[in-house]
């Protein structure tokens, strides 16, 4: 449920920060940007997944890959001496996004045959992307630092350039969101 409820508030303050110009929009934290750049480059993958899931016959849901993936996040956070409970919170919301996008592939290749993707793309390829982008945004993350107060604005405004340089799409926008649900709530449990 406090999954539900901060990626809710993450997509209201990302779609506040979208409705708003650059020029006006909530300022951009240095420290918060390389999350949100990261989050985008692992969001890219979820098409190539997607694509190949589709042409496999595999499910979007892959809870062996999730475990892999989350153990290397806690093994991450360890050595980088950061919250590994707080690294995993993150990247099971990581992992989620890039289900938002799978999903809304599937579904939209369901509707719509002609847009099938024709061939199937190297799923491992797109899996040894996602490897080495686990340990970047843990250590993004805790390079980051504990959150100051306005963390929501500061994440908000790197979001909203992210997407604007990246020219993200509804879905990706809300994938997006999904993927920084747990950065500031995170930043306000102290670490263990």
């Amino acid at each position: 449920m406090r999954v539900l409820a901060a990626a809710v508030a993450s997509a209201l303050v990302l779609a506040c920060a979208t409705a708003t110009s650059a020029r006006t929009g909530p300022p951009v934290s240095p420290a918060l940007a390389p999350v949100v750049e990261l989050s985008a480059d692992r969001l890219a993958t979820a098409e190539l997944i997607a694509a190949a899931k589709w042409h496999s016959g595999e499910p979007v849901e892959a809870p062996e890959r999730e475990a892999q993936v989350l153990a290397q996040a806690e093994r991450s956070a360890r050595l980088l001496g950061g919250d590994p409970a707080f690294a995993l919170a993150f990247m099971r919301d990581q992992i989620e996004a890039n289900k938002v996008i799978q999903r809304g592939r599937h579904a939209d290749w369901y509707a719509h045959p002609e847009r099938r993707p024709r061939r199937a793309p190297d799923l491992a390829g797109a899996r040894a992307d996602l490897d080495r982008l686990t340990p970047a945004l843990v250590g993004a993350l805790a390079d980051a630092g504990p959150g100051a107060p306005g963390c929501e604005a500061e994440l908000a405004g790197a979001a909203h350039r992210v997407a604007a340089e990246r020219g993200l799409d509804g879905s990706g926008r809300t994938a997006l969101a999904v993927s920084l649900a747990s950065v500031c709530a995170g930043w306000a449990q102290p670490a263990t």
